[in-house]
């Protein structure tokens, strides 16, 4: 069999079209059921995998989560306070708010170095100030042990020194004695 050119088969699908749309100018047509969307146009309604619509839902529609309201109204700007009143979405608007994020982006790493900075300092401060503690807890600790290397020896010394007092009161006990036997021997001696 042979080919046919492919304008051939062109030429009855373009002219089925032509003769199929309603002429310009003429009252719309009315969507066949089923091919409506709840926005009123009329555009066919799409499905997903498994079959549900896809897309907006109809007024009164529930959802897996409950009710579904396809169009959120705003009632004012305030419920949407990071739009500005009259520009909405237009490219410089959003030019703008990005070069602001930018800005206060750039302000936050700069708070956030002179914070890291800040920290790094209160570290080195805190550094120091624990290398002096430990000195001073070891100083007053040599101290302690140098008082009581002190004491022991004072007591040590007191001891001795007692011991020294007495042998010497023992010395000159003996001292008197002999002396007080000596004279009572003069004396004794002289009388008779």
């Amino acid at each position: 069999m042979k080919a046919l050119p492919l304008w051939t088969l062109a030429l009855p699908v373009l002219a089925f079209s032509c003769a199929t749309a309603p002429p310009m100018g003429s009252a719309p047509v009315q969507a066949t059921p089923g091919w409506e969307t709840s926005m009123g146009g009329n555009n066919p309604v799409l499905y997903g995998r498994d079959g549900t619509p896809v897309g907006t839902m109809g007024q009164g529609t529930q959802g897996m989560n409950g009710p579904v309201n396809p169009t959120p109204t705003v009632t004012s700007t305030e419920d949407m306070p990071h739009r500005p009143v009259d520009a909405g979405g237009s490219r410089p608007v959003l030019l703008e708010l990005f070069q602001e994020a930018i800005a206060e982006r750039d302000n936050l790493k700069v708070e956030l170095d002179v914070a890291r900075e800040a920290l790094m300092e209160t570290e080195d401060r805190l550094l120091e100030m624990e290398a002096q503690l430990t000195a001073e807890l070891q100083a007053g600790q040599a101290a302690k042990v140098a008082q009581e290397k002190a004491e022991a020896q004072m007591f040590e010394m007191g001891k001795r020194l007692a011991v020294a007092q007495m042998r010497r009161l023992e010395a000159e006990k003996l001292l008197l004695e002999k002396t007080l036997a000596e004279r009572r021997n003069v004396t004794t001696g002289a009388t008779e």
